[in-house]
């Protein structure tokens, strides 16, 4: 009987060597923006503009939309979003956003004691926890809060009081969180570890550019908008251990893997081609997406912008699942989801089973 089990998990395991692909799945909701993945690669969070939020399954391709939600910012490994519930309109129609989460089968839940009259979820850790931005109906004294459901709202300490602020992300634990507070030159980055502010600098004094991604785990941050002592214009990577880190060619960071070998953002504006989806691997450098997906045997489905120009930020913990969007088939943006095969975890051992079983 061993016997057969071993033979048959050879089997499997062979197969599945010979025909595992890498994926690029189009999804067919117009106007659906994702961008960001849970670490797990099981969920991705979107939004359609001045609509609605939305939720994609891994498991069952589902792309779900979330209407009492105004927009979809963060999402945790359990699947819940965080991000906004609009009251006569929301803010941009004259009412007002109040920041809310939505569980999977569950209406949103507003946040409790809120700062000011208007907030919004920005992102949401596997405790519940979430981290956003509160604002007044002027939309001024922008606040970067963290949420808990015993504590409420609080404001996150800053920098600069005086300057608005905002929290962009939090890492699965809850213990690190990334955004911005304004100064002289603009945002520049702010990272909270265990509540405390701290901001990344170069040797020379300059400040980098505000934090956009931070990687399930909490051990790096990325963000763009960065200039480093050499006058190159790029992105970056931080992490305690390792430090600063300068990204080349990509103008924003927005995605990074747990082992921080992998940054995902897009070109600046102002580069050709402008807001280009770009990868960048550690010890190989910043190349396009589209150039990494003919590396990986993906072929770019007919009909897609040719550089996948758009927003490109949601990555897994293992890098082994990347969404994105762009003018897609439809002729309007759309949204995509990659999987990288050779990343992706062993399915035949998937149970927790590390040999076959007597």
């Amino acid at each position: 009987m061993r016997n057969f089990l071993l033979a048959a998990a050879v089997s499997l395991v062979f197969c599945g060597a010979v025909h595992a692909e890498g994926t690029f799945t189009t999804l067919q909701t117009p106007n659906l923006l994702l961008t960001k993945i849970s670490g797990n690669g099981q969920y991705a969070v979107g939004v359609i503009p001045t609509a609605a939020g939305a939720r994609w399954i891994a498991s069952t391709g589902e792309e779900q939309i979330l209407p009492g939600l105004i927009d979809g910012l963060g999402i945790n490994n359990a699947g819940t979003v965080s991000g906004a519930v609009p009251v006569d309109g929301g803010s941009n129609e004259g009412g007002r956003d109040l920041g809310a989460f939505a569980v999977i089968g569950s209406e949103p839940t507003l946040l409790t004691s809120p700062l000011q009259t208007n907030s919004s979820a920005y992102d949401i850790a596997d405790d519940g926890t979430v981290v956003g931005l509160s604002f007044d109906d002027a939309f001024g004294g922008a606040q970067a809060f963290v949420w808990n459901a015993t504590d409420g709202m609080s404001a996150l300490p800053v920098l600069r009081a005086d300057e608005m602020s905002r929290a962009n992300v939090i890492s699965a634990d809850g213990r690190v969180i990334a955004g911005w507070n304004d100064g002289p030159y603009g945002r520049s980055n702010l990272i909270w570890i265990d509540r405390v502010p701290m901001a990344v600098a170069e040797p020379d004094g300059w400040q980098v550019g505000e934090a956009t991604g931070v990687s399930n785990n909490g051990q790096f941050v990325v963000g763009g908008d960065h200039i480093n002592a050499a006058g190159d214009f790029g992105s970056w990577r931080w992490s305690e251990a390792a430090g600063l880190t300068f990204i080349p060619e990509m103008g924003y960071a927005f995605g990074v893997s747990n082992d921080g070998k992998t940054v995902i953002g897009s070109a600046d504006f102002f580069d050709f081609p402008a807001r280009a989806a770009k990868i960048w691997r550690e010890g190989i450098g910043t190349i396009s997406l589209v150039a990494y997906l003919a590396e990986q045997g993906i072929a770019l489905p007919d009909g897609w912008d040719p550089d996948l120009a758009g927003g490109f930020g949601g990555i897994s913990a293992d890098a082994s699942t990347m969404s994105g969007f762009a003018y897609g088939p439809s002729g309007e943006l759309q949204s995509f989801v990659i999987r990288i095969a050779g990343n992706s975890p062993d399915l035949i051992f998937a149970n927790g089973f590390e040999s076959v079983p007597n």
